[in-house]
């Protein structure tokens, strides 16, 4: 990425960071009552990408969005960060570390890693009404993102999509089926980041339809990449076990494909991405982290 670009990329991490660790609605408590809270504030601070707010922001500047929108944004984050403590747990993927850290689950007990996930995935509808009862987004607004939001982490998006996960192990599956997890459980919350800039800036339905076609096209990528790391990649740089497919028994595109093949895979996802937007005037940050993500060692 262009050092101009990757500047930009980087302010909005660390404003997103800013806002997550020092947000009204999670601290770091040593009250035992707190406790959940407390897991759900180790959770956000562990690190990570902050690819999903940072494409909300990214979008809604794209389509010309002027203000500030970090809090929305990291509603994303808080959504995804519960969908990975979930995952975590024994009943699911059985990882005891996240981003080079034990996972919340190892850390504060199965029971409070399982409600400090709920709390995450219901917390984003009270930021988003709470901000339109402040009258900063409007009500319709604001049930425009909830109701973009609840349908990709819901039963017919992202949980969909772990449903999917959890019943592949064990099983042969088929590129058809894979396309389809991986679109449900990567690929709902991507494209929900993006449609989320949109939205905010309330453009019309034709952008928003290219923003969530560059980033379901980038789930799609971002998964097959993570099937290639889980093979290839470095238990540092990745921040959690290699080779924990294999442990499942779970077919990857990696595993059906090939290495090389799964790759080229992803980078047909990852100009399809590109292709979507390129047109757009100011797009160029978002096609190069396109390629970033493809490029990518964690």
């Amino acid at each position: 990425m262009k050092p101009e670009f990757q500047a930009t990329f980087q302010h909005d991490v660390e404003a997103v960071d800013q806002y997550l660790y020092s947000n009204g609605y999670i601290s770091k408590s040593d009250d035992e009552e707190q406790k959940v809270v407390d897991a759900e504030y180790y959770a956000l601070t562990a690190g990570g990408k902050r690819i999903r707010p940072v494409l909300c922001i990214e979008f809604y500047k794209l389509f010309g969005g002027k203000g500030d929108v970090t809090e929305i944004a990291s509603c994303l984050e808080l959504m995804h960060t519960f969908s990975l403590i979930h995952d975590d747990m024994p009943e699911m993927d059985n990882d005891d570390m996240r981003r080079g850290k034990p996972s919340v689950h190892c850390a504060y007990g199965v029971d409070t890693a399982l409600l400090a996930g709920d709390g995450l995935a219901i917390l984003p509808f009270e930021i988003i009404s709470d901000k339109a009862l402040s009258g900063d987004i409007s009500p319709e607004t604001a049930m425009k993102l909830i109701n973009c939001l609840s349908k990709a982490a819901g039963n017919q998006g992202m949980i969909m999509g772990q449903q999917l996960d959890l019943i592949s192990e064990g099983r042969q599956v088929d590129l058809k089926f894979l396309k389809r997890m991986s679109s449900l459980k990567t690929g709902c919350i991507l494209s929900a980041s993006a449609q989320f800039g949109a939205i905010l800036v309330g453009t019309d339905e034709e952008n928003v339809k290219k923003a969530a076609e560059y980033a379901e096209n980038i789930g799609l990528a971002f998964q097959i990449v993570d099937d290639i790391l889980d093979i290839t990649g470095s238990e540092n740089e990745f921040g959690k076990p290699i080779g924990s497919d294999e442990k499942r028994s779970k077919d990857t595109y990696a595993t059906i494909m090939g290495i090389d093949s799964a790759y080229k895979e992803a980078k047909r996802y990852t100009e399809s991405a590109v292709a979507a937007i390129s047109s757009i005037n100011g797009s160029e940050l978002l096609c190069e982290l396109a390629y970033d993500l493809l490029n990518r060692k964690h």
